[in-house]
């Protein structure tokens, strides 16, 4: 059985070309900027984040100062609680309103994270020690959404990395990709994987991961 560490509003986005790869592809990492809605962008304060790219992120979802401001409003009354500093929901119900109500426009996925046991209590122990909103709260219910892949993550203090970073897939002789860009292999051979690039790459657990479509 997997158990879903969380839920996650993920945009289909160009495969970056240091991917040697054409297509496009989904994933749950912050390494690749397709998870919304985009804190950084749409809720934090900061200075990295320009003024015009604040806007042009209202712009594109069709975010009006009075839709703009209720978002703001409803992510700060869910942070910490249902939703975590990398945009992943606790909930499903969360989850599903915020996609429907910002993000359905066709360019997203709602998709579930999940694992087996084995790895779920992994995990837990992993994140559980960065705070409240992180690891504190994983559903661990039954992951029965539909199967879109498998991926390869690892949590760092606040969001999970991927195994395309650092190319560490060129580690692994016979991996395949579908046209979400997620492993086109079974659980057990993404374990395998993640057996592999042990130690490499960023100083993470390597975990393997089943992702699913909510909708």
């Amino acid at each position: 059985m997997y158990q879903i560490v969380g839920y996650y509003i993920c945009e289909r986005i160009p495969i970056p070309g240091w991917l040697h790869r054409s297509g496009t592809m989904l994933s749950v990492s912050g390494c690749f900027g397709g998870i919304h809605p985009r804190l950084d962008t749409c809720f934090s304060q900061n200075d990295y984040i320009a003024p015009e790219e604040r806007e042009g992120y209202k712009t594109r979802w069709g975010l009006n100062e009075e839709r703009a401001g209720k978002l703001v409003a409803e992510i700060g009354a869910l942070m910490g609680k249902g939703l975590a500093e990398d945009g992943r929901f606790t909930r499903l119900d969360d989850a599903h309103y915020f996609y429907e109500s910002y993000f359905s426009n066709g360019q997203c996925i709602l998709a579930s994270l999940s694992t087996t046991e084995e790895y779920f209590e992994m995990l837990q122990r992993e994140m559980v020690p960065a705070g409240p909103g992180t690891g504190s709260l994983l559903p661990g219910v039954p992951d029965e959404n539909e199967l879109l892949g498998f991926d390869i993550l690892g949590w760092d203090i606040c969001s999970f990395h991927s195994f395309l970073c650092n190319s560490l897939y060129e580690m692994l002789p016979g991996v395949r990709f579908n046209h979400y860009g997620l492993l086109e292999h079974t659980f057990e051979e993404a374990a395998v994987f993640s057996d592999r690039i042990q130690g490499y790459g960023e100083p993470v657990l390597w975990v393997p991961c089943r992702i699913g479509k909510c909708i």
